[in-house]
């Protein structure tokens, strides 16, 4: 809380001298650029010296910066990105003392190498990578020791905090909702087994695919999770510099992975960050980190298939029948349907279309317009499955949009929507 004190008062002193600078006709593109990218440099330092919720949210909300006015999302955009790849990690004695805790003293003997410098610090762990006693590269994924209590011992302060944030960098976003929902799925990422269980499903759901490349988890014991290495091209890279072509392969694959998850595996990946994954130059994805994943209740709809029912109604009176269906609409509630169908129109033109380009124009609309529509949305009661679910899709659709890629999104949200692998049935009507 001390340290995040400290961004509410820059931002003051910034704004202040902002204000002098217009009042007195001096607040030039140049000057304003600067005041932002020093807003920016600290929401990163402050972000990135927290672990826990605070840095988690950080990560989440990059992915978001689409809806930020063009003209300083590419400020934000360099800094945020950098939270979903790096963090301070822990001092080497500290790792080494979990290891010996849950391993063993003798842990090292289950290695033929173990690099003590991370790859990669996040949130709640860092990764190490090592080669496994049976000659295998791996990645060591290690909990820091006071993840628990630094994620779960100030909940309320933290879903403060993370509100204010959001209305900093992205005011148009319900951060609080966002940060309440995020705090209660990050206890589940402190969970190892779970998150074993989950990779294993994943891993097990696409086999054989030549699409995805899910690694073997090799070992898990208390707060060490040890899998296979996966190489590539993370898509934070893709987002920056790829071409149009690895773009769009990128974003079919994230599209895939949202529809076919649910169908293959009985589970949603509901922490697509562009951390997360990695493009292979044969055009396959890695996709990595499992903690933060949602279970479906096996022969129950997917919230993804109820989105796509959703926005393929085609009348006010088909969208009623099919919120009141998928449970948006309780029984007896009374709803305004064509005000209702105006609501979804812009999110949902992804789905009216063979293929549709993603931009950071179209999630800033789309977050401008629910805004908007939000008295006529409180009409609805969100279904305790699409909340849940709804990080994984509102973070997905954000990251496609980062990608800015063309995708079939139709078809391939179709294809599963009939429980088909060939090609889609025309859309209802």
């Amino acid at each position: 809380m001390a340290r995040m004190s400290v961004l509410p008062l820059g931002a003051a002193q910034r704004a202040l001298v902002g204000g002098s600078l217009r009042a007195l006709g001096r607040l030039t593109d140049e000057s304003a650029l600067e005041l932002h990218e020093r807003t920016a440099d600290q929401l990163f330092e402050v972000l990135g010296s927290l672990k826990g919720g605070v840095m988690k949210f950080g990560q989440v909300l990059s992915v978001y910066e689409a809806v930020l006015p063009p003209e300083i999302s590419a400020v934000y955009r360099q800094r945020l990105a950098r939270l979903q790849e790096a963090a301070r990690p822990e001092a080497e004695a500290v790792v080494h003392g979990v290891l010996a805790e849950d391993l063993g003293a003798d842990w090292r003997t289950m290695f033929v190498s173990f690099d003590d410098e991370p790859v990669a610090a996040a949130s709640l762990a860092q990764v190490h990578r090592a080669v496994w006693r049976d000659g295998r590269e791996v990645a060591v994924k290690v909990q820091y020791p006071e993840a628990h209590a630094d994620l779960l011992g100030d909940r309320d302060s933290l879903v403060m905090v993370m509100g204010w944030f959001t209305r900093l960098v992205a005011p148009a976003l319900d951060g609080r909702a966002m940060a309440e929902d995020l705090m209660d799925r990050l206890a589940e990422e402190l969970d190892y087994a779970r998150e074993a269980e989950s990779q294993r499903a994943f891993r097990a759901g696409f086999a054989g695919s030549p699409e995805f490349r899910v690694p073997d988890v090799v070992w898990q014991q208390g707060r060490v999770l040890v899998s296979e290495w996966v190489g590539g091209t993370p898509l934070s890279a893709v987002i920056a510099s790829g071409s149009q072509e690895e773009r769009d392969r990128a974003g079919l694959l994230l599209t895939r992975l949202m529809f076919d998850a649910p169908v293959l595996c009985g589970r949603l990946h509901g922490d697509p960050h562009p951390g997360n994954f990695r493009l292979f130059d044969d055009g396959s994805l890695g996709v990595l980190d499992f903690g933060a994943v949602y279970r479906l209740t096996p022969g129950t709809e997917s919230p993804l298939h109820k989105w796509m029912r959703i926005h393929l109604a085609e009348t006010p009176d088909e969208l009623l029948r099919t919120l009141r269906d998928v449970g948006f609409l309780r029984p007896g509630v009374r709803a305004d349907a064509a005000r209702l169908q105006e609501l979804f129109a812009h999110s949902g033109l992804p789905a009216h279309s063979e293929t549709f380009v993603f931009t950071p124009d179209h999630l800033r609309e789309t977050v401008r317009r629910m805004t908007a529509s939000m008295p006529v949305a409180l009409s609805l009661a969100f279904p305790p499955d699409f909340v849940h679910a709804q990080r994984s899709l509102g973070v997905g659709i954000g990251v496609l949009c980062q990608l800015e890629a063309e995708v079939p999104f139709q078809a391939e949200a179709l294809r599963r929507l009939t429980g088909e692998w060939g090609p889609p049935r025309p859309r209802p009507r």
